[in-house]
């Protein structure tokens, strides 16, 4: 019987898209101890029987008999269409508030306004995720690319101009920006561009600049 019920557990575990550690938080039983029910080595007790079908909706005597629903008529089983995300395979990027210098780059200010969650297969494409972040655009001087409001994540590792370009956080004059930037060959100057043809682009000394990132993505809100 014991090994029906470890079989029957490792069927709630697959249709409710968790594994072993998420069954035992949801469920507050001991990681070791749920290790020995689906080993088949011990029966749930009692007590542990009752966690199980107060917080996952399960039929404790189909657990234990396999007669009847496995869930309870108030938990709906999940449906194929309904298949709950693997979280393991995203991964949580920060939007940080702070201001850039033009000696230390992005300085957080400890306040993170939000996470964003990006998948980890498509993150890992365009670099180390631990070594990005999110801000969020000011002003209209990259206007149509980027407008006042925008979130943009930034790959901090892309500390460099590409030969192409591209659009960059950067610190000049103590104030942070983001702007396209384009190398002027063979000097070592600069081209700092705002999108926005109301702006004249600039020529800069490239030590004069500090590059914080390139930026990879952005995200726009829709106005209601």
């Amino acid at each position: 019987m014991q090994n029906n019920v470890a079989n029957r557990l490792k069927f709630i575990i697959g249709q409710l898209g968790l594994n072993l550690t998420d069954f035992s938080r949801k469920t507050g039983i001991p990681y070791p101890t749920m290790q020995d029910y689906i080993a088949g080595k011990r029966m749930p007790g009692g007590e542990n029987l009752q966690k199980i079908s107060m917080q996952l909706n399960v039929n404790i005597n189909w657990l234990l008999t396999g007669e009847g629903e496995p869930f309870l008529n108030k938990h709906k089983e999940p449906t194929l269409n309904e298949e709950k995300p693997n979280y393991d395979d995203f991964v949580f990027i920060p939007m940080v508030a702070g201001k850039i210098s033009a000696g230390g780059g992005l300085i957080p200010d400890n306040t993170i306004e939000l996470r964003l969650a990006f998948r980890k297969d498509w993150v890992k494409r365009h670099g180390n995720p631990r070594h990005m972040s999110l801000i969020r655009v000011s002003g209209d001087s990259m206007e149509p690319t980027l407008y006042s409001g925008d979130i943009v994540l930034v790959d901090h590792n892309k500390n460099y101009i590409d030969p192409n370009g591209g659009i960059y956080a950067i610190a000049l004059d103590d104030s942070i920006l983001i702007k396209r930037l384009q190398v002027i060959y063979p000097s070592k100057k600069v081209h700092v561009i705002s999108d926005n043809p109301k702006y004249e682009k600039l020529e800069v000394d490239i030590e004069n600049i500090v590059i914080n990132g390139k930026v990879i993505w952005f995200a726009r809100e829709i106005e209601k």
